[in-house]
Order: C-alpha cells, then structure tokens, then sequence
C-alpha cells in the first residue's frame, strides 16, 4: 500500500521559471545570457542549494562570475523571489490528499535564501508531515543519500512511498532506492498517474489480505 506521497516543490508545487522573471522584468538577451551564465547556471547556485554558502555572500559569489557586470547582477539578485510563483492547485491537492489519509513529505533542492523569500508562496506546507530541503542536509538530488536522508529521518518505508518530481534523473534515483516515482510534466496529468498508482496498491492489498 501506498501511504506516503512525497512532492518535489519547484515546477511541481510552485512554478520556478527565470527566464520567465527577465522576460517580465526586461532585460535584453545580452542581459538574460549574462544572468543565466553568472546567476542560474552557475555552480554558485548549486552550492547555495547544498546550503554551503552563507546567504550574505551568496551575491557576491554570483558577481564574481562577471565582476563587469556587477550592477546587473546584484540588481536581478535583489529580486530574486520573482522566479517563484504560487501554483493554484497545490494548496487543494495536498489538503484533498492528507484528508484521504495520506501521508505528505517535501523533498527539494532549494536554498536558504530563496526559502526564506518564498515560502509565503508555499501555502502547501502546514499539510506536510516532514520537509526536507537541501540547504539543511547539504544533499543534493538526484544523490541517493538525500533519499536515504528522508526515509531515516521520518521513518519511510520506500516502497510504501511514491515520488514525484519534473526531473527524470531524480525519478530514477528514486526509483533505484525503492520508492515509486511519477515524472511531473503538468498538473491534471501527475494527479491521474498518482490516482492509478494508489488504485493498483490498493488492490493489491486488497487482494492478498483476502488470501490470507
């Protein structure tokens, strides 16, 4: 039986979209290459995920990827949180899920700064029975220890849980541990799988306690 659901956040319970916030805040294509280069691609922004670097040198680390650029990029910095957006749905999908019973867990790379400017878009998290961030664990998905990290920390059982993230590379980690996984690539269609994948546990159980 399934009994543990557990969600990754960006682009799956929040939209997380930079290219969207340089479009709305303007910036031209020499401006967004030089972000996505300094800022969203760096590996600057992985470390920040594995919460390795302290939030106030966080801008300074991304200015010192184009140090020409410094105005620029404290600038998209100083706005960061615009790349977050709450999603309609997440709120109603997690309440409808842990009112059926089940149990609900956050796993997510994400870094402290950016939680700390976001989590107000996060009106999910009050149902969820643990949260693990990659900041406070210093892992990052898709290693299998960040996986191994949530199940021993709450008490997981894998195959009594379902995963579900937009990144393949995280679903198969998943999946080598044990833990079920659904690829999200949009709303209506990971709520069918998840729905499925619930209906046939639960028949399954079903079935071998009648056997018994």
């Amino acid at each position: 039986m399934i009994r543990n659901i557990i969600f990754d956040v960006g682009r799956v319970l929040v939209e997380f979209d930079y290219l969207r916030y340089m479009r709305e805040r303007h910036y031209n294509k020499q401006e967004q290459k030089i972000l996505l280069e300094s800022v969203f691609n760096s590996p600057v922004w992985l470390l920040a995920d594995r919460g390795v670097v302290e939030t106030k040198e966080l801008a300074d680390r991304f200015v010192a990827n184009a140090p020409e650029h410094e105005g620029l990029i404290r600038e998209a910095y100083e706005h960061i949180e615009e790349v977050i957006w709450e999603m309609p749905y997440s709120r109603e999908w997690a309440e409808e899920l842990k009112n059926r019973g089940y149990r609900l867990y956050v796993l997510s790379n994400y870094g402290r700064d950016l939680y700390e400017r976001t989590k107000s878009k996060m009106p999910f998290l009050p149902y969820m029975d643990g949260v693990v961030f990659s900041y406070e664990c210093h892992l990052l998905k898709p290693e299998p220890e960040i996986y191994q990290y949530l199940c021993r920390t709450y008490g997981l059982i894998p195959g009594e849980s379902v995963f579900i993230d937009d990144s393949a590379a995280n679903i198969e980690a998943a999946r080598n541990l044990g833990i079920h996984g659904i690829q999200f690539t949009g709303y209506e269609q990971a709520k069918k799988r998840l729905e499925v994948l619930l209906e046939l546990y639960d028949e399954d159980d079903r079935m071998v306690y009648c056997c018994e």
